[in-house]
């Protein structure tokens, strides 16, 4: 495996209405990039099989635990980063997971880079991101949610 390669596991965490949960990040300062939204998730540890990963990642940045056979996988892709410091290429492992209803994410398990990177959480529509105009990353995230969501 490449180490300048990162595997990460993301959530969509779509509510009843059609919204889904995302973290405005401005992420590590020295990266130079403006703030983004991400979907929960992250890099997946040593030896770590995505579902593990994400279960893992949706508690850390949500304070909610969820069983592994909540998430339902959707796609996986690989993709360009856009801060290449660190990593040159990334390939994202993305599941879904229904919610009964929009809840208050916990900062309680968050990193301390969380705690330095993430400014604020939303739940948005499809339509919401393409008219405000959001960047949403991984690059090829809005896509996946156009084709799977629709655009309203």
């Amino acid at each position: 495996m490449n180490l300048r390669h990162r595997v990460a596991t993301r959530a969509v965490v779509l509510d009843p209405t059609g919204k889904f949960l995302l973290f405005l990040s401005h992420f590590d300062p020295g990266s130079g990039l403006p703030p983004q939204w991400v979907f929960p998730g992250g890099g997946l540890e040593s030896g770590e099989q995505p579902i593990a990963g994400i279960v893992r990642e949706v508690f850390e940045e949500t304070g909610r635990l969820f069983a592994a056979c909540d998430f339902e996988p959707i796609t996986s892709f690989s993709h360009s980063m856009d801060d290449q410091r660190f990593h040159d290429t990334g390939e994202s492992h993305f599941f879904e997971l229904r919610v009964k209803k929009q809840f208050e994410p916990s900062s309680e398990n968050w990193t301390e880079n969380e705690h330095r990177d993430n400014v604020m959480h939303r739940w948005v529509s499809v339509s919401e991101i393409l008219m405000e105009q959001l960047w949403v990353r991984p690059e090829g995230s809005i896509d996946l949610l156009v084709e799977r969501y629709g655009d309203s």
